[in-house]
Protein backbone atom coordinates (compact mmCIF):
# COMPACT_ATOMS: atom_id res chain seq x y z
CA UNK A 1 0.00 0.00 0.00
CA UNK A 2 1.55 3.25 -1.15
CA UNK A 3 0.69 6.76 -0.01
CA UNK A 4 1.51 8.15 -3.48
CA UNK A 5 -1.47 8.99 -5.65
CA UNK A 6 -1.92 6.30 -8.35
CA UNK A 7 -1.61 7.48 -11.94
CA UNK A 8 -4.80 6.92 -13.92
CA UNK A 9 -5.08 7.98 -17.53
CA UNK A 10 -8.59 8.33 -18.97
CA UNK A 11 -8.81 7.25 -22.62
CA UNK A 12 -11.77 7.73 -24.94
CA UNK A 13 -12.87 4.67 -26.90
CA UNK A 14 -14.73 4.37 -30.22
CA UNK A 15 -17.85 3.73 -28.10
CA UNK A 16 -19.11 7.11 -26.84
CA UNK A 17 -20.63 5.38 -23.78
CA UNK A 18 -17.37 3.73 -22.70
CA UNK A 19 -14.05 5.00 -21.40
CA UNK A 20 -10.88 3.20 -20.50
CA UNK A 21 -9.09 4.03 -17.25
CA UNK A 22 -5.44 2.97 -17.68
CA UNK A 23 -3.43 2.25 -14.54
CA UNK A 24 0.26 1.55 -13.90
CA UNK A 25 -0.41 -1.16 -11.30
CA UNK A 26 -1.35 -4.68 -12.42
CA UNK A 27 -4.99 -5.32 -11.54
CA UNK A 28 -5.13 -8.99 -12.61
CA UNK A 29 -2.41 -11.24 -14.04
CA UNK A 30 -4.11 -12.13 -17.36
CA UNK A 31 -7.43 -12.11 -19.18
CA UNK A 32 -10.44 -9.90 -18.60
CA UNK A 33 -13.48 -10.02 -16.38
CA UNK A 34 -16.73 -8.23 -17.18
CA UNK A 35 -19.41 -7.30 -14.65
CA UNK A 36 -22.80 -5.67 -15.09
CA UNK A 37 -24.55 -6.93 -11.95
CA UNK A 38 -23.56 -5.36 -8.62
CA UNK A 39 -24.66 -8.42 -6.61
CA UNK A 40 -22.51 -10.79 -8.70
CA UNK A 41 -19.64 -8.31 -8.56
CA UNK A 42 -19.89 -8.26 -4.75
CA UNK A 43 -19.03 -11.98 -4.74
CA UNK A 44 -16.24 -11.80 -7.32
CA UNK A 45 -14.71 -8.34 -7.61
CA UNK A 46 -14.47 -5.58 -5.00
CA UNK A 47 -13.37 -3.11 -7.71
CA UNK A 48 -16.32 -3.87 -10.00
CA UNK A 49 -18.71 -3.75 -7.04
CA UNK A 50 -17.45 -0.31 -6.07
CA UNK A 51 -17.76 1.05 -9.62
CA UNK A 52 -21.20 -0.46 -10.29
CA UNK A 53 -22.50 1.34 -7.21
CA UNK A 54 -21.76 4.68 -8.87
CA UNK A 55 -24.81 6.22 -10.50
CA UNK A 56 -24.75 5.83 -14.26
CA UNK A 57 -22.28 2.91 -14.49
CA UNK A 58 -23.75 -0.03 -16.44
CA UNK A 59 -20.72 -2.27 -17.01
CA UNK A 60 -17.16 -2.74 -15.79
CA UNK A 61 -14.44 -4.66 -17.64
CA UNK A 62 -11.27 -5.36 -15.66
CA UNK A 63 -8.06 -6.16 -17.57
CA UNK A 64 -4.45 -6.39 -16.37
CA UNK A 65 -3.65 -2.69 -16.84
CA UNK A 66 -7.00 -0.99 -17.37
CA UNK A 67 -10.62 -0.79 -16.36
CA UNK A 68 -13.25 -0.01 -18.96
CA UNK A 69 -16.47 1.56 -17.73
CA UNK A 70 -19.59 1.71 -19.86
CA UNK A 71 -22.12 4.30 -18.75
CA UNK A 72 -25.84 4.66 -19.12
CA UNK A 73 -26.48 6.74 -22.28
CA UNK A 74 -28.20 9.38 -20.12
CA UNK A 75 -25.23 9.80 -17.76
CA UNK A 76 -22.69 12.55 -18.45
CA UNK A 77 -18.95 11.88 -18.62
CA UNK A 78 -18.33 15.38 -17.25
CA UNK A 79 -19.40 14.13 -13.82
CA UNK A 80 -18.85 10.39 -14.15
CA UNK A 81 -15.26 10.33 -15.45
CA UNK A 82 -13.72 12.17 -12.45
CA UNK A 83 -15.91 10.12 -10.09
CA UNK A 84 -14.71 6.83 -11.61
CA UNK A 85 -11.10 8.06 -11.55
CA UNK A 86 -11.38 8.94 -7.85
CA UNK A 87 -13.00 5.59 -7.08
CA UNK A 88 -10.32 3.60 -8.95
CA UNK A 89 -7.61 5.65 -7.24
CA UNK A 90 -9.09 4.98 -3.79
CA UNK A 91 -9.38 1.30 -4.65
CA UNK A 92 -5.74 1.08 -5.73
CA UNK A 93 -4.63 2.68 -2.46
CA UNK A 94 -6.72 0.15 -0.49
CA UNK A 95 -4.55 -2.81 -1.51
CA UNK A 96 -7.61 -5.00 -2.14
CA UNK A 97 -7.66 -7.58 -4.94
CA UNK A 98 -9.47 -6.36 -8.09
CA UNK A 99 -10.87 -9.83 -8.88
CA UNK A 100 -10.77 -12.86 -6.61
CA UNK A 101 -8.26 -15.42 -7.87
CA UNK A 102 -10.62 -18.38 -8.01
CA UNK A 103 -12.70 -16.86 -10.80
CA UNK A 104 -12.16 -18.55 -14.17
CA UNK A 105 -14.16 -18.23 -17.35
CA UNK A 106 -12.46 -20.97 -19.41
CA UNK A 107 -13.94 -24.36 -18.58
CA UNK A 108 -12.45 -26.32 -21.52
CA UNK A 109 -8.86 -27.47 -21.21
CA UNK A 110 -6.62 -26.67 -24.22
CA UNK A 111 -5.99 -30.36 -24.91
CA UNK A 112 -9.76 -30.89 -25.30
CA UNK A 113 -9.97 -28.39 -28.15
CA UNK A 114 -9.57 -29.26 -31.84
CA UNK A 115 -6.50 -28.13 -33.78
CA UNK A 116 -8.62 -25.50 -35.58
CA UNK A 117 -9.94 -24.16 -32.27
CA UNK A 118 -6.42 -23.93 -30.88
CA UNK A 119 -5.30 -21.98 -34.00
CA UNK A 120 -8.28 -19.61 -33.66
CA UNK A 121 -7.54 -19.00 -29.98
CA UNK A 122 -3.84 -18.46 -30.70
CA UNK A 123 -4.61 -15.80 -33.32
CA UNK A 124 -7.17 -14.18 -31.03
CA UNK A 125 -4.76 -14.08 -28.08
CA UNK A 126 -1.65 -12.99 -29.96
CA UNK A 127 -2.98 -10.65 -32.63
CA UNK A 128 -6.62 -9.65 -32.19
CA UNK A 129 -7.12 -9.26 -28.44
CA UNK A 130 -4.23 -6.80 -28.03
CA UNK A 131 -5.73 -4.59 -30.77
CA UNK A 132 -9.22 -4.78 -29.23
CA UNK A 133 -7.74 -3.95 -25.80
CA UNK A 134 -6.36 -0.69 -27.22
CA UNK A 135 -10.00 0.44 -27.52
CA UNK A 136 -10.96 -0.70 -24.01
CA UNK A 137 -12.54 -4.00 -24.97
CA UNK A 138 -11.95 -7.68 -25.28
CA UNK A 139 -12.99 -10.58 -27.48
CA UNK A 140 -13.52 -14.09 -26.20
CA UNK A 141 -13.80 -17.37 -28.05
CA UNK A 142 -17.20 -18.99 -27.46
CA UNK A 143 -17.03 -21.87 -29.94
CA UNK A 144 -16.48 -23.16 -33.46
CA UNK A 145 -19.22 -25.08 -35.25
CA UNK A 146 -19.81 -25.85 -38.92
CA UNK A 147 -17.14 -23.39 -40.09
CA UNK A 148 -18.46 -20.51 -37.97
CA UNK A 149 -16.42 -18.95 -35.15
CA UNK A 150 -18.57 -17.64 -32.30
CA UNK A 151 -17.05 -14.71 -30.43
CA UNK A 152 -18.20 -12.38 -27.70
CA UNK A 153 -17.13 -8.75 -27.72
CA UNK A 154 -17.03 -7.17 -24.27
CA UNK A 155 -16.09 -3.97 -22.50
CA UNK A 156 -16.22 -0.90 -24.73
CA UNK A 157 -16.65 -3.15 -27.77
CA UNK A 158 -19.80 -4.89 -26.52
CA UNK A 159 -22.12 -2.05 -27.50
CA UNK A 160 -19.88 0.02 -29.73
CA UNK A 161 -21.53 1.35 -32.89
CA UNK A 162 -18.63 -0.03 -34.92
CA UNK A 163 -18.61 -3.50 -33.32
CA UNK A 164 -20.27 -5.16 -36.33
CA UNK A 165 -17.60 -3.71 -38.63
CA UNK A 166 -14.88 -4.87 -36.24
CA UNK A 167 -16.34 -8.36 -36.16
CA UNK A 168 -17.15 -8.79 -39.87
CA UNK A 169 -14.58 -6.66 -41.67
CA UNK A 170 -11.70 -7.05 -39.26
CA UNK A 171 -11.79 -10.27 -37.28
CA UNK A 172 -13.75 -12.40 -39.76
CA UNK A 173 -11.62 -11.37 -42.73
CA UNK A 174 -8.41 -12.07 -40.84
CA UNK A 175 -9.49 -15.46 -39.46
CA UNK A 176 -10.80 -16.59 -42.88
CA UNK A 177 -7.48 -15.64 -44.50
CA UNK A 178 -5.38 -17.39 -41.87
CA UNK A 179 -7.46 -20.54 -41.26
CA UNK A 180 -9.10 -22.18 -44.32
CA UNK A 181 -11.65 -24.05 -42.15
CA UNK A 182 -13.16 -20.74 -40.94
CA UNK A 183 -16.06 -19.63 -43.15
CA UNK A 184 -17.43 -16.85 -40.98
CA UNK A 185 -17.63 -15.16 -37.59
CA UNK A 186 -20.77 -14.50 -35.54
CA UNK A 187 -21.34 -12.55 -32.33
CA UNK A 188 -22.40 -14.73 -29.38
CA UNK A 189 -25.02 -13.31 -27.11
Amino acid sequence: MSSAEPTIRVVDTPNPDARMFRVEETLIPTGTFEFSDADKAAEQSPLAERLLQLGGVELVLIAPKFVTVRKDPEAAWAWLSPTVTASVSAFLRSGEMAVFENISDDSIAPEERSEVERKIIEILDEEIRPAIAQDGGDVSFEGFRDGIVYLRLSGACGTCPSSTATLKHGIERYLCEEIPEVQGVEQSV
